[in-house]
């Protein structure tokens, strides 16, 4: 059978369910592991390493010294943290679970989206603070009739696409993958709402930049809940305070937590959470269930 190395958690992490799943195809051994060289002492002998959340041991020289290793799964939705560059020339299979997690953000950021355009932050801090003014001068936005913006347009933004399809919205998407992409300028002067859900790349990094940013239309909104790289926030903060951006939701930061002088956090246009948006109640369940399927799947591919 074929050994797959969990490095990540112990194996009282994961339910039962799950490992009980794996273990009809293969062995599995479960541990964290912090440092490359606790990684190849532990999978020395694995074909499968399986990992989530932060990569602290998943280096391309750990890789290097495990000669059985032939795919690499991180759970969730985000490659970037992993060494795609050394897997691909050395033929090592990378694979994740974004299923397991896009209704989760979708959810997420389209709820950011409609408490930016509704100020339902502010609105209640002024309550809990004895202001209680309904007059409505404070919100510019109303979402029926508008145009929100998606970038990238993986399984997550096409959820926000079908989530915001009750609220009358025209919804253009940018992807170099996909069909019927809008350019990316063209969608960003004609967005009332942009939405990003690209995957943090070289192509990516600090994607929204001053440039891009003037190109927005007046008091438009921006939501974040893919990588906080994506955007060069000394360029979003000079948006924001200019006047020129009405306001931004951010569930990742360039630094998590964030740095204490990071100065979007005392802008009051910006409303943040804490790198948050793929949980839920049905996090757990989905989450390891997806997992499961997929390193049955590998295994399948591997023995084939």
């Amino acid at each position: 059978m074929l050994e797959i190395a969990m490095v990540s958690a112990g194996e009282e992490r994961f339910p039962a369910s799950c490992i009980s799943r794996i273990r009809e195809v293969a062995i599995i051994n479960c541990r964290r592991c912090n440092t490359p060289d606790e990684l190849v002492e532990f999978a020395g002998n694995a074909d499968i390493i399986w990992m989530f959340g932060a990569n602290v041991a998943v280096k391309p020289e750990a890789l290097a010294k495990l000669p059985e290793c032939r795919a690499v799964l991180r759970s969730g939705s985000g490659l970037d943290a992993l060494p795609l560059e050394f897997c691909k020339a050395n033929n090592i299979q990378v694979f994740n679970t974004p299923e397991s997690i896009s209704e989760s953000v979708a959810e997420h950021a389209v709820s950011m989206l409609f408490a930016l355009a509704r100020n339902l932050v502010q609105f209640d801090r002024q309550v809990r603070q004895g202001q209680w003014d309904s007059s409505g001068n404070q919100t510019k936005w109303h979402l029926s009739g508008r145009t929100l913006g998606v970038v990238g347009y993986g399984r997550i933004a096409r959820t926000v696409e079908k989530l915001v399809s009750g609220f009358n919205m025209r919804v253009l998407h940018f992807d170099p993958w996909s069909e019927n992409s809008t350019p990316l300028d063209i969608l960003l002067k004609e967005s009332d709402f942009v939405s990003l859900h690209c995957p943090l790349t070289d192509d990516t990094r600090n994607l929204m930049d001053d440039d891009k940013f003037s190109i927005m239309k007046k008091d438009a909104l921006l939501v974040n809940t893919s990588r906080g790289e994506v955007i060069d926030e000394a360029a979003l903060y000079r948006a924001l305070t200019t006047g020129h951006l009405g306001g931004a939701a951010l569930d990742v930061l360039c630094d998590e937590p964030p740095l204490p002088d990071n100065p979007l956090l005392n802008c009051e246009k910006v409303i943040f959470s804490p790198h948050a948006a793929a949980f839920s109640a049905d996090f757990e369940k989905n989450f390891w269930y997806y997992s499961a399927e997929k390193l049955v799947e590998i295994c399948g591919r591997l023995e084939g």
